[in-house]
């Protein structure tokens, strides 16, 4: 699934290895170009992955929660148009 090139493309990582989900959500972030999004379904509290997009990429992201867990999260993430 490419989620570069299809905005509002769903990404569900409850299958991933704990350790490994939110370096493949940040990952799928890095590789948005300004104006895309990608919407992530999550069954852990995403709180700290928020944390960490506002430490790196401060007013360059955008975050909009769907649906509030537990069990699962439903957000999407995305760069705005603004963003370099």
């Amino acid at each position: 699934m490419n989620f570069q090139t299809s905005k509002g493309a769903t990404y569900d990582v409850r299958r991933l290895p704990p350790e490994r989900k939110q370096s493949a959500i940040l990952s799928m972030f890095d590789g948005l170009k300004p104006g895309q999004t990608f919407t992530v379904i999550v069954d852990f509290d995403p709180c700290k992955l928020k944390r960490q997009l506002e430490a790196f990429f401060a007013a360059e992201y955008s975050w909009a929660c769907f649906q509030q867990g537990p069990p699962e999260w439903l957000i999407e993430i995305g760069k705005p148009e603004s963003a370099q």
